[in-house]
């Protein structure tokens, strides 16, 4: 099992329309709604690719409700810890004419301290029962920044792999613990190296500085771009085929779960970061989070490419 970490739990809502305009009544195409939270997304990918993920967080009200319920819906596992507000929705507004992506994320009520303290005993008491843990996402108001970094310091003292997918303070301090692999985007890898979001880079570069300085295997994703990664045994470009994308929401959350997949199998951290970039590019041929098609993911693993760094 895999323990997938989901503390910014949410009701993802997906609205389809044509010709988007601010200031006009639209009547969508369709409305997808989808418990949410890129945990959820990680362990809905992880599903799909034959893992048993569990996802744990915090949810309450009438969302909560639902958010645990859609996850049981799909035959997904919860480990839950009831709060007294109502969890939050997300809301994204895809224009198929114009081919853009509006985003109206709220940001939640703040969990009480209670709360945040059974959640880190809950993970301490049952970490052992892991093969796993993946934490994603940013911190709900009310959890202190090296809430992560405590949980990748229980992870390590019982010898299961940590893998970190967050973004600011919660970044800093979590790497700082050595997960067992790290995934920044272009400006979390710039935040954490000290460089000008603005300044160009040699991206393999960069992963490798990360890896260095930190310890930790690195997989720096850069979208359409592809990636660039480095272990201990070496750094390297990732070319990711070129795809007639129809929507990236959830995208870099299916890397995060190819990526596990691939260690859980015994891959090597190239194989397993293929897996990663394959099951993130086949999250964009379909609408909705972590709803790629087997198939996809199976057809792009033979599409990737790796470009060695040369130093």
């Amino acid at each position: 099992m895999i323990l997938c970490l989901n503390l910014n739990a949410a009701i993802d809502k997906t609205i389809v329309v044509t010709s988007f305009h601010i200031d006009k009544i639209h009547r969508p195409e369709s409305v997808l709604l989808l418990a949410g939270g890129k945990g959820c997304n990680v362990a809905r990918a992880l599903k799909r690719l034959g893992e048993i993920p569990v996802v744990c967080g915090w949810v309450g009200g009438f969302a909560g409700q639902f958010i645990e319920a859609d996850l049981k819906r799909e035959g997904l596992k919860t480990a839950f810890v009831n709060t007294d507000y109502e969890s939050r929705t997300c809301t994204s507004i895809l224009d198929r004419t114009n081919q853009t992506m509006t985003e109206i994320y709220e940001n939640g009520d703040p969990v009480p301290m209670d709360r945040i303290d059974e959640l880190r005993e809950f993970v301490s008491h049952d970490i052992t029962r892991y093969q796993a843990i993946t934490l994603s996402g940013s911190m709900p108001p009310g959890v202190p920044p090296d809430f992560y970094a405590d949980l990748i310091q229980i992870a390590n003292a019982a010898n299961v792999p940590a893998f970190l997918d967050t973004s600011g303070e919660a970044l800093k301090k979590g790497i700082a613990a050595r997960p067992f692999l790290v995934k920044p985007n272009e400006t979390e890898a710039k935040s954490l190296l000290g460089l000008d979001d603005e300044r160009k880079v040699d991206f393999s570069k960069m992963a490798e500085e990360i890896l260095k300085r930190y310890q930790t295997k690195v997989l720096l994703s850069l979208g359409a771009e592809g990636a660039a990664a480095a272990d201990t045994n070496g750094v390297f470009r990732v070319v990711i085929p070129k795809v007639e994308a129809i929507s990236a929401v959830g995208s870099g959350d299916c890397t995060m779960a190819g990526i596990v997949h691939g260690f859980l199998q015994g891959s090597t951290f190239e194989e397993s970061v293929v897996c990663g970039v394959a099951a993130g590019t086949a999250n964009t041929l379909m609408i909705g989070a972590s709803q790629f098609k087997l198939e996809d993911f199976n057809n792009l693993r033979h599409q990737v490419t790796l470009i060695p760094s040369t130093g």
